[in-house]
């Protein structure tokens, strides 16, 4: 997870969610944040709890959005159970390449953008779609690949029309 070219404060908030200390509502009624008769349904949805595992892979939208992900990358995809299955799926067996490392920005930029989108709808109000989310996604990642990488110079259509591509180079 550390070898990630994701900004580090991207990659210790995917640590976070890692052990469960990200401050998601079953994590902030434990620390009696949260008033215990309070609700610890997701702001979401608010049909399921509000856990990482919830909010980042289970909810529709996150559901949807590594669906979208997945046909970006022209590969089949069924949703694991929790963060570390899908955090494998994406290592692609404990290859350590420059793909794999890319990839992992990819995961971590999608668990950043989907908490972001979620902190949004709080304190702001923001709605939000999927295909806005992923193309979030497409273009913070792209940013990032660019800015934080060897890799040679990938231009955006290029990107969002074949992203292995890029990552191969």
């Amino acid at each position: 997870m550390w070898k990630s070219s994701a900004p580090s404060k991207v990659i210790a908030f995917g640590w976070r969610v890692f052990l469960n200390r990200a401050p998601t509502r079953d994590n902030l009624a434990l620390r009696n944040v949260l008033l215990p008769e309070g609700s610890m349904l997701c702001l979401m949805c608010n049909r399921n709890e509000e856990t990482a595992t919830h909010l980042l892979l289970h909810y529709d939208v996150a559901r949807l959005v590594w669906s979208k992900l997945m046909s970006w990358f022209d590969c089949c995809f069924i949703i694991p159970l929790n963060l570390f299955v899908l955090w494998e799926c994406w290592s692609e067996g404990g290859r350590v390449n420059k793909a794999t490392k890319g990839l992992w920005l990819i995961w971590h930029t999608t668990i950043w953008v989907l908490w972001k989108k979620r902190n949004d709808k709080i304190f702001k109000g923001l709605h939000f779609e999927v295909d806005e989310l992923v193309e979030e996604i497409k273009v913070l990642s792209w940013r990032w690949l660019l800015e934080r990488t060897l890799t040679p110079s990938c231009l955006f259509y290029e990107w969002c029309w074949n992203p292995r591509l890029c990552l191969d180079r």
